[in-house]
């Protein structure tokens, strides 16, 4: 799988450098193929548009008279988010702050979250399992643990890679199940998940009902495999505990070998494996689907979302079933990601009028970077900072659901002063207020 595309102009934002023409060309180039460019994601209602990191505000990406273009244009802009232009009087380079991206639904998406929404699937031959070829997978594993080798075109690559991955790491062939994690790691998690576990919860809801009597379990995982909830009948779930595919298992595919919610997350895609397939011999008996849930903010894997069941129980669907589920989940997330994002906008709003001669970042409770000021670009400049002035900058230091107190934080906020942002006497997020050189 190819790697995702970074932000070919997040160069140009740092430290309150320009977006000029050549940055906006390099963009479409390195984004082509990927969904980041206009052409390739406008059918699925996406606009080319800038975001101003100092007001938070979307600006439609138009031409000269005002009408909306089909791609990334400066000459649109009004005069007052233009840095300079060329001798015949057209724009050249946006000022600091301004970002390349796109509009839908009224939100602002970067190229790398566009990219991560029209990411296209495989064929889905590929992702599907075959339950006719279990007996002769039996076979081809005990030889390919005996020499090695794996004869051409019968094994599904991401099997294939992931049999070698698990091979060459030096795992039991022979483990029973997947370790577990304590109490206090899973609370841990949990707590860390937050967002997830409430994006996921309608979805849960709705799987508890549908799951009822149909010999499968559904389970939503961390990032690193961990499974922070799951839903069963009462008879499947006690059947999972064996395996430890419950809470507090610890799916990792290094750490129990080629399974669904492993083998989605290293891969980066949804997996289906039957029975064979699975690199342990205690998990063979066990059939699974899972797809991988990406955060809206930064395309990164938040977790997956997994339908298991024995292998007698196979549904040729259950890909499907976990593909739409993770969707939804997703959905969920960026919901609540852009209405974070708009409290952040709303609640610092009379800091950013009142304070102009500071330098100002907003951050949301999960320490997003939502806007900074052009004075803030500046001194960020002027220090040196790595701190990258785009939207999809994450300072984890200022997530206050890890750090609620704001504690140990890194050099380069000690010197400033943060304050809670506050709407409708509620924290949605830190103002860092930078201290003016001496």
């Amino acid at each position: 799988m190819n790697a995702k595309p970074r932000q070919p102009g997040k160069s140009s934002h740092k430290g309150g450098r320009v977006l000029t023409l050549t940055d906006l060309e390099n963009q479409n180039r390195i984004f082509r193929g990927s969904g980041g460019v206009s052409e390739e994601n406008r059918v699925l209602g996406f606009r080319p548009a800038f975001y101003d990191l100092d007001s938070g505000t979307i600006l439609p990406s138009r031409f000269a008279n005002g009408r909306e273009a089909p791609m990334h244009l400066l000459e649109g802009l009004p005069d007052e988010f233009i840095q300079s232009r060329d001798e015949n009087g057209r724009p050249c380079a946006a000022r600091a702050g301004i970002v390349a991206g796109f509009s839908r639904n009224d939100q602002f998406y970067t190229r790398d979250q566009a990219a991560s929404a029209t990411r296209q699937m495989k064929e889905r031959s590929l992702l599907l399992s075959n339950p006719e070829q279990h007996d002769q997978l039996l076979d081809i594993w005990d030889a390919f643990m005996a020499d090695h080798t794996l004869p051409p075109n019968l094994v599904r690559p991401v099997v294939a890679e992931s049999w070698i991955r698990c091979k060459e790491s030096g795992l039991d062939p022979d483990r029973r199940d997947a370790p577990a994690s304590n109490e206090d790691e899973l609370a841990y998690r949990q707590v860390s998940n937050t967002e997830l576990l409430e994006a996921a919860q309608p979805i849960l809801k709705h799987a508890r009902q549908a799951l009822f009597r149909a010999d499968s379990i559904m389970v939503l995982s961390d990032a690193k495999g961990l499974i922070l909830e799951a839903e069963a009948d009462k008879a499947v779930y006690n059947a999972a505990g064996r395996v430890n595919l419950i809470e507090g298992g610890i799916w990792e595919e290094l750490a129990v070998g080629t399974n669904s919610i492993g083998t989605a997350i290293a891969a980066g895609e949804p997996v289906q494996l039957y029975g064979a397939e699975h690199f342990c011999t205690g998990i063979k008996r066990w059939t699974c689907s899972a797809d991988v849930i990406r955060d809206p903010h930064d395309g990164q894997i938040l977790g997956s979302v997994d339908l298991s069941g024995l292998t007698d129980t196979y549904q040729h669907d259950a890909l499907e079933f976990v593909i739409t589920a993770a969707r939804l989940i997703e959905a969920n997330l960026a919901e609540s990601y852009f209405a974070q994002r708009q409290s952040v906008i709303s609640g610092s709003a009379d800091s950013f009028t009142k304070w102009r001669g500071d330098g100002l970042l907003a951050f949301d409770r999960r320490g997003r970077l939502v806007r900074a000021n052009d004075r803030a670009q500046v001194l960020l400049g002027e220090n040196s900072s790595d701190l990258l002035m785009t939207p999809q900058t994450r300072v984890p230091a200022l997530d206050l659901a890890l750090n609620p107190k704001l504690e140990q934080l890194p050099d380069w906020l000690l010197p400033h002063q943060l304050q809670p942002i506050r709407q409708q006497q509620q924290s949605v997020g830190t103002l860092v207020i930078l201290a003016q050189p001496h």
